[in-house]
């Protein structure tokens, strides 16, 4: 498992970890229930909360949408779409509108949604995408996505 950021004049873009923490605390708090996740009102006003205390330091104006990472996770492996119909090829990010019209949700690889229904592991992963992707001591680290990998190796083998 690896999260790739974008970087954009210098800055390491957080939307994508910021994502993935909003759906942790949907599985902690019972808000999902199964390995589907779309875009709705719950999840949104979670990921804006997050991005607000995440990107506080931030030289743009505005906060990534949540278009953004749902759409770019993809790209990442362990993150997926379900179509309702056609794709949309992968040039351009598209909106929000478009997502929820044309993807019935998102879902992770199935050993990632196994370790998150363990709340010991599902912390122990939230902790570790705050501590080598959400803060300052991260952007020293070039190991990081390796360490992502070894984590989530050593979780499933468990």
């Amino acid at each position: 498992m690896s999260i790739r950021q974008a970087k954009i004049h210098g800055e390491i873009i957080v939307a994508k970890p910021v994502l993935l923490l909003a759906i942790i605390d949907g599985v902690e708090a019972n808000v999902f229930r199964n390995n589907q996740f779309a875009i709705n009102d719950w999840l949104e006003g979670r990921y804006k909360m997050l991005m607000s205390k995440y990107a506080k330091e931030s030289q743009f104006d505005n906060l990534t949408g949540i278009e953004k990472p749902f759409w770019h996770l993809e790209s990442d492996g362990f993150w997926h779409l379900n179509y309702q119909g056609e794709r949309l090829c992968k040039g351009r990010t598209p909106s929000k509108a478009w997502l929820k019209e044309s993807v019935d949700y998102a879902y992770f690889d199935e050993a990632l949604w196994i370790l998150l229904q363990n709340k010991e592991w599902r912390l122990k992963l939230r902790d570790y995408i705050i501590e080598h992707k959400l803060t300052d001591g991260f952007w020293n680290n070039k190991d990081t996505a390796v360490n992502l990998c070894a984590l989530a190796a050593i979780i499933l083998v468990a």
